[in-house]
């Protein structure tokens, strides 16, 4: 026969000094959820505000037979006073866990080249909270390139990170606080106080030795009764994560998870698009995940006991079960306690079972567990402004892909510009020929690939009162422009000139459709160069300018044509030269008239003919001189000298010389011959 004795179960609780008497406790705890328990207490009457114990701690201690079982340990959020008597004031008291203090704000805040381990790090303490375990995760987890906390709590932020990594947690409560832990694996779980339960068909032997609280040492209430198997249809098999990255353009990032079916139809897909990755470790990593997430729940066991000890988180084996199967490991997920305090049992009504009780929820260990996804990714609906950033002292700050760095007016990090986000792509109008960057300072508009906040991307740019419009507006509105400003201190070039606005440094093209003023208009800062494969055409209805500072070329690889209806004039300052490499042709169709102020040289190669159809006039001032070897006919003012080796003077008809004066003579030898010779 074993001997029985009473099961003497005693409440403590801790309210900040407050003397009030404890009349029960209840409450659920889950893995991934943060616990909720109710404190049941009474206060003397008129002694207790409870005001300034709001989100302060409260600790509930349980002992049976003055052994210790365990600690509730949580903050209290809320107090409601259920009822008054002569005993005093009933009040039942709300505890949660810090988790609380941490879901009651909505932030803004970027992180960038971190782990989703890292970022929960930060955020939690960047909040004040130390109370977490990370030594629970086994896996490394990959760097984010950008990930934002956008319009989101602390602990929402934070949620949806483990969520979206696997990661889960449950809470630790000791005598001066409850820990976090966080975990990934079954296997870094702790056995459970008792280890061992043993299975009872019938609840009656429960309730039996509830209400009479009677036990031999560690049987009854280490016992499990009421289990139940709950297995639901779950199809979905497969997971596909797909995702586009631009500098693999040519193919999309995408893995697939799977896992056995358990029945014939057990093999839906989940198809992820985007799956928020690049690469596609990353995909099979979050496939993975989602598909344990999904199956997770196929197979719940549950069960009730007396133990008071048993705590989500923990490992605990089933046994003597007739089904062998059932005599298992199994992870605690969800419990559920009721614990009524000794002096307060006599005045409750409610069934002795729920007085000193235990309801759980439990999964085999052997099954990965993964959290449900509850927490959303933030949709960013529309548009949102921002500030192009950069080094400072640095106008134009972008990579290779020709993307900018921002500050969003939100971001109150003080971060400096170089590592104010991710560098973010820049829409370009007119398709992929077009090429204007945004500069530091400049205000742009950021859209978001599917509305997620770490995916933005630059659509537009927009004025401020830093930036204003180029031109005054409205009296300008009949201007259209491209102008870009000069990018470092080079200096002033002395040539050039500053353009009408006065602002030097830019290069501009820009039109006016003002009616009568219609102009298109183009400035180059310092270099303009053109260049054309084929054709060019340029037609001006009226009249054309060309002003050159400096040195003109012109190369022109085959044939050029110019045809002037009117007159021409070309001045040359200083000195001009033509060289033609073959055949030169000028036709004048009227008269030509050249003016040489000093010297004309004129020297040909080979032959030289001057034609003129009526008549030649060559007019000098000192000389006129001729020319061929030693012969030389010269005409000065004194008369006209013929010189040379041999002179020939030959007449078909007549040779008629006539002077004042005529000297023929030679020096050896003078002959005159004719048929008639006439001397007078």
């Amino acid at each position: 026969m074993v001997e029985s004795k009473q099961r003497q179960l005693r409440l403590k609780i801790d309210l900040g000094g407050e003397q009030v008497d404890i009349v029960r406790i209840r409450g659920t705890e889950e893995i991934a959820r943060p616990f909720h328990l109710t404190v049941e207490i009474v206060a003397p009457l008129g002694e207790v505000d409870m005001l300034p114990h709001l989100s302060k701690a409260v600790v509930v201690s349980c002992y049976e037979d003055e052994k210790f079982l365990r600690h509730f340990h949580g903050l209290m959020v809320d107090a409601r006073m259920t009822k008054e008597t002569e005993a005093g004031h009933n009040y039942a008291l709300t505890l949660v866990p810090w988790t609380a203090l941490l879901d009651q704000n909505v932030d803004y805040a970027i992180y960038q080249d971190k782990s989703a381990v890292e970022i929960i790090r930060e955020t939690f303490e960047r909040a004040g909270i130390s109370d977490f375990d990370l030594d629970g995760l086994t896996k490394t987890y990959d760097k984010r390139v950008y990930c934002v906390q956008y319009a989101e709590s602390d602990f929402a932020f934070a949620t949806r990170l483990m969520e979206e990594e696997g990661i889960y947690y449950y809470f630790d409560h000791r005598e001066d606080r409850h820990i976090m832990k966080l975990c990934d694996s079954q296997s870094t779980h702790p056995t459970a106080d008792p280890e061992y339960l043993e299975y009872n068909p019938t609840s009656e032997s429960i309730v039996l030795v509830t209400s009479d609280m009677r036990a031999s040492e560690g049987i009854g209430y280490h016992m499990v009764t009421n289990w139940h198997e709950h297995v639901t249809s779950n199809l979905r098999s497969k997971v596909t994560v797909r995702d586009y990255d631009f500098e693999k353009a040519d193919r999309p990032v995408e893995a697939l998870s799977s896992s056995d079916a358990d029945h014939p139809n057990d093999d839906r897909e989940v198809y992820v698009y985007p799956g928020n990755l690049v690469e596609e470790a990353r995909a099979r990593h979050l496939g993975e995940v989602q598909l344990e997430s999904h199956r997770k729940a196929r197979q719940v066991f549950s069960g009730e006991s007396q133990s008071t000890t048993l705590t989500v988180g923990s490992h605990v084996e089933v046994g003597n079960h007739p089904h062998a199967r059932m005599n298992t490991k199994y992870l605690l997920t969800k419990t559920y306690h009721s614990l009524v305090a000794e002096t307060y049992r006599s005045s409750l009504t409610e069934k002795d079972e729920d007085l000193f009780h235990v309801r759980f929820e439990a999964i085999p260990a052997s099954r990965p567990y993964r959290p449900d996804r509850t927490v959303p990714r933030p949709i960013v609906r529309g548009l949102e402004s921002a500030v192009v950033t950069g080094p400072e002292a640095e106008e134009i700050f972008t990579d290779e892909w020709g993307r900018v760095k921002v500050r969003f007016h939100w971001d109150r990090s003080g971060s400096p510009g170089e590592t104010s986000t991710c560098w973010i792509r820049v829409s370009q109008t007119g398709g992929l020929g077009n090429l204007i960057l945004p500069r530091v300072s400049h205000e742009v508009l950021v859209d978001f690939i599917n509305g997620d906040p770490d995916r933005p991307i630059v659509v537009g740019r927009v004025f401020n009162s830093q930036h204003k419009p180029i031109y005054p507006l409205p009296e300008h509105k009949t201007r259209a422009l491209w102008r870009t400003k000069r990018y470092g201190n080079t200096g002033q070039y002395p040539e050039t000139r500053e353009l009408d606005t006065g602002k030097p440094g830019v290069n501009e093209l820009r039109f006016e459709d003002k009616g009568g003023s219609e102009e298109v208009f183009i400035h180059a800062e310092r270099d303009m160069n053109t260049r054309i494969r084929f054709n060019e055409t340029l037609h001006v209805g009226h009249d054309q300018e060309i002003m050159v500072g400096h040195d003109r070329k012109l190369e022109v690889g085959n044939d050029e044509t110019i045809d002037i209806q009117n007159d021409q004039q070309r001045k040359v300052a200083n000195d001009q030269t033509l060289e033609v490499g073959r055949d030169q042709k000028e036709d004048i169709g009227s008269t030509r008239e050249v003016g040489v102020g000093r010297s004309d040289t004129l020297e040909v190669g080979q032959d030289l003919t001057i034609k003129a159809g009526t008549t030649i006039k060559m007019e000098a001032g000192t000389s006129i001189e001729f020319k061929v070897g030693m012969t030389t006919i010269k005409i000065d003012n004194m008369g006209i000298q013929f010189k040379g080796p041999k002179l020939t003077l030959k007449a078909d008809a007549m040779l008629s010389a006539s002077s004042m004066m005529t000297e023929v003579k030679g020096s050896a030898m003078l002959t005159e011959s004719g048929g008639i010779v006439m001397i007078n």
